[in-house]
């Protein structure tokens, strides 16, 4: 009988230690609602426009593994045509449905960072992008809104090369559709994304 409690109160124990552990270990997920991705195209040399994803997901785990998936089929350019081109010809949406960004923060920067308190850190990644995968560094802010909040913002624009992600034939594709002369092959990215436990 004693050796039935004993093991019993160490089950208890046990479960006690797992479940207010739990918090800490939780994974952080993207709130999409206050979460938003952007970037700028450049026509004619001299006329820029930004453009946005309506859709984005992704998460922090416990070993502060980030990863942010973009549902590109939600690109907003504000005209229809337009946004059913850059699926069709520049995403290619019916092969590649989404594009995703990967890295790992310090573990510690989680744990240590207070309420109302940032951090301007400079991370390195890697974007998946119309099949293809490149390196990427982004300078950002982590700011640490609640016990349950934290958000990440870029603090300047990073670049995605489109040479790099096999994409300059469908620019030209739109280029060619919308009788422009020119279209940057160099675009201009940033997001401020919010996480949640």
């Amino acid at each position: 009988m004693e050796y039935i409690m004993r093991q019993t109160a160490l089950i208890f124990i046990t479960l006690l230690v797992v479940t207010t552990s739990l918090p800490a270990l939780a994974a952080w997920k993207l709130d999409n609602s206050s979460s938003q991705l952007n970037f700028m195209s450049v026509k004619k040399e001299t006329i820029a426009e930004n453009h946005s994803f309506a859709k984005l997901s992704g998460d922090i785990d416990e070993n502060a593994q980030v990863n942010i998936s973009v549902d590109l089929a939600s690109v907003n350019t504000n005209i229809a045509i337009r946004d059913d081109r850059m699926k069709s010809f520049v995403f290619e949406t019916s092969k590649y449905s989404s594009a995703t960004f990967t890295t790992v923060l310090d573990k510690s920067l989680l744990k240590s960072l207070k309420v109302g308190e940032d951090k301007k850190l400079s991370i390195t990644g890697k974007v998946a992008f119309h099949g293809q995968q490149q390196p990427v560094t982004i300078d950002v802010n982590v700011v640490k809104l609640s016990a349950d909040k934290i958000l990440v913002n870029t603090t300047k624009p990073f670049f995605i090369q489109a040479d790099a992600f096999g994409v300059v034939a469908g620019i030209n594709k739109l280029k060619e559709l919308a009788s422009l002369p020119s279209i940057n092959y160099v675009v201009p990215v940033s997001f401020s994304v919010l996480f949640t436990r």
